[in-house]
């Protein structure tokens, strides 16, 4: 598991460079006679100008963590500092309003006023704050044109598509220059194919004005491509963090992996020299028990991508020395991501999804040889991660 804990200096830094950060933050709830930890004593820093995005499951905290930084949830511990001000610190009792914080949020379902016009329910924000008119009318048309959404200035909402709704809620939060934009699974009401138009947008949005943000979400392929900074949560606790492509590669768990998309999964054992399944031993493994017992229970998983299945009596021509090797019976074949076919192979009582490694016409029920890279693999002894790109 990942430190992530804020040293003295990273605080003060956060303070002088007007970046955010939560300091041994806590929020307890008693739920039906049970005491539940929704954040348990967490430290995150975000920098000027950077995008992180929190990822994990339901339940996991990272909608409290939203709730608490912008006031709409008092924290049972710790501190959160933003952007030029503290807003709570429990060793103080400063707890600042909602209001007072220079934040601003986007909600999952959008939010807007029904009965104001587009521009309208974009000036909202700054006619609150008692903005001159004519600085609200400046503002409110720099953020429609910055989302290319000038046309859509004197419509009312329900004259909306969903995607246009969001994109006007994301102008709303941003026209006030809020010092931290906090984002609750603002996608996950559109479909698809939509997603991935407003994924993209946000990004270029963010390439254009450069604002700092804060954005929550289930969605791991969302989360990769979005943040600056990926934090994956678990029971209230940061379980990884860092730039997405290391999240990506090297899961620090078996939650990780998990969480992270990683659907080959093998329960392992080490053996004389090798490690063991329940299927028999795995071939070329022999560099990954250096140092290990004989009986020592690992995991191991692997990503689809990496794993590749070929006939038993071909098997030799597919094999190399940096490779492992198992046997499987094939038990599907489905058509993949981008039209390609995907082979679905039981191994050891477990299902790993694998790709071809030569042209022979295979069958469900055959035997087939599986092979994977030795660097790809993931493995894990209990919550350690086995560093595996070391042993070749």
């Amino acid at each position: 598991m990942t430190t992530t804990e804020l040293t003295r200096d990273e605080k003060l830094d956060a303070q002088a460079t007007n970046s955010a950060f939560v300091a041994g933050l806590g929020k307890t709830f008693v739920s039906k006679g049970r005491t539940v930890r929704a954040l348990n004593n967490l430290d995150l820093l975000i920098a000027r100008g950077e995008y992180v995005v929190v990822l994990g499951p339901s339940g996991c905290g990272k909608s409290t963590l939203l709730r608490c930084i912008a006031g709409l949830e008092k924290p049972t511990a710790g501190r959160i500092s933003l952007p030029g001000q503290v807003v709570f610190d429990q060793a103080t009792g400063v707890d600042v309003a909602p209001r007072r914080r220079n934040v601003s949020m986007v909600f999952q379902n959008y939010a807007l006023w029904p009965h104001m016009t587009v521009e309208k329910n974009v000036a909202y924000p700054l006619r609150m704050r008692k903005v001159p008119k004519s600085n609200r009318t400046r503002r409110t048309s720099e953020l429609l044109k910055a989302l290319e959404c000038e046309v859509l200035a004197k419509r009312l909402p329900a004259e909306l598509s969903g995607g246009q709704q969001q994109r006007i809620a994301l102008a709303r939060a941003l026209v006030s220059e809020p010092g931290i934009l906090l984002l609750d699974e603002p996608l996950s009401n559109l479909d698809a194919l939509l997603r991935v138009t407003l994924r993209a947008e946000l990004l270029r949005l963010h390439r254009k004005l450069g604002f700092t943000a804060l954005h929550i979400t289930h969605d791991q392929e969302e989360a990769l491509e979005m943040g600056d900074r990926v934090v994956l949560m678990r029971e209230g606790r940061i379980e990884q963090m860092g730039p997405p492509e290391e999240v990506y590669a090297r899961p620090v768990s078996p939650y990780a992996a998990n969480f992270l998309g990683v659907r080959n999964r093998l329960d392992v054992t080490v053996g004389a020299g090798r490690l063991d399944y329940r299927g028999g031993p795995i071939s070329g493994t022999s560099p990954l028990v250096d140092g290990w017992k004989v009986g020592d229970g690992m995991q191991l998983f692997v990503r689809n991508r990496d794993v590749h299945i070929s006939d038993v009596d071909t098997a030799e021509e597919h094999h190399d020395a940096h490779s492992i090797r198992l046997e499987g019976t094939l038990a599907q074949i489905v058509l993949g991501d981008g039209g390609r076919r995907q082979y679905i192979v039981d191994v050891g009582g477990e299902q790993w999804f694998a790709q071809r490694a030569d042209s022979t016409e295979l069958s469900v029920g055959d035997k087939v040889s599986v092979t994977a890279p030795r660097t790809s693999l993931l493995l894990y002894h209990g919550e350690e991660r086995v560093l595996t790109e070391l042993v070749d």
